[in-house]
């Protein structure tokens, strides 16, 4: 099996955390009708599998760290390509397309949103191009 990639771990985490929320959602409806055991059980499934989603989260935000080097030269090749013809585009929601661009992709990286990390960038890519 090939290494999975920053997307790839993201969505394996958004199930965990789903398939957590149902476990937390079963022991609530039938908490009643539960052992002990059956609760702690079920409760301790609960946690791991909200510990594993966490982990998993994390290990995609590093995945995307990991290629920073390749997102940085794409990085710096958006922002040569900007320095070098901002002065040049006339048309203002261009430049307010980048600019928000550049910005969402600064939180984004801040967030360590694996997925949000994505799409800033592939919006940032766009909104150069189209200059």
């Amino acid at each position: 099996m090939g290494k999975l990639t920053s997307k790839q771990v993201n969505e394996l985490a958004n199930n965990f955390l789903a398939l957590a929320q149902s476990l937390g959602d079963y022991r609530y409806k039938n908490f009643n009708s539960l052992t002990e055991l059956q609760n702690k059980k079920l409760r301790e499934s609960h946690k791991r599998t909200l510990d594993y989603s966490d982990d998993l989260y994390t290990l995609s935000a590093t995945l995307v760290m990991n290629d920073a080097e390749e997102s940085l030269a794409a990085i710096h090749k958006i922002t040569k390509k900007i320095k070098k013809t901002y002065k040049s585009i006339d048309n203002v929601q261009n430049i307010i397309n980048i600019a928000t661009g550049v910005v969402t992709l600064g939180a984004s990286i801040f967030s360590l949103n694996p997925q949000a990390i994505i799409d800033a960038f592939g919006n940032l890519k766009k909104a150069v191009e189209q200059v």
